[in-house]
């Protein structure tokens, strides 16, 4: 059996381990204007960046990734708001890696999952991060469980 840095394993189904990363440091920002505008003497951009700081926070501890190999299938759910996205392994297209740089240095790298549902192509958010390595890594692992249960994908 593989151990997995980017998911656990619980029977036959692969969760994917919390990316506090990113998210917490959007949050501490959020957090430090809000004391800003507290030391400032502005209530309102403090309690609105308050605010802002506490649902980014609800955001991030709400979101996950799993995958599940007895119903063949990957559930996602990323924000606050969205429904869980589940994709049947057999609609599964392919992922995409982007990249987002302000004067050569990365700011956000994001993983997205291409499926069709309805005879559409259709998008879902697996991951966010500061490094493309590391999502990377993340591509790689869902990979290996995917291709562990001999699915075999189209390209």
């Amino acid at each position: 059996m593989k151990e997995f840095k980017k998911f656990t394993q619980n029977g036959n189904q692969y969760v994917m381990k919390r990316q506090y990363g990113f998210g917490f440091i959007i949050v501490a920002g959020m957090a430090a204007i809000s004391f800003t505008g507290l030391w400032l003497k502005e209530a309102t951009v403090a309690l609105v960046f308050a605010g802002l700081a506490i649902l980014c926070f609800i955001a991030v501890w709400f979101e996950h990734v799993s995958i599940d190999m007895d119903s063949k299938e990957i559930i996602t759910k990323m924000g606050l708001i969205n429904k869980p996205v589940h994709v049947p392994l057999a609609d599964f297209i392919n992922f995409e890696l982007v990249k987002i740089s302000y004067n050569f240095i990365p700011t956000n790298v994001c993983l997205n999952m291409y499926y069709w549902k309805d005879g559409k192509e259709k998008c879902a958010g697996i991951a966010q991060g500061f490094t493309t390595r590391s999502i990377q890594n993340v591509i790689n692992e869902i990979e290996e469980i995917i291709q562990a249960d001999e699915h075999s994908r189209k390209v």
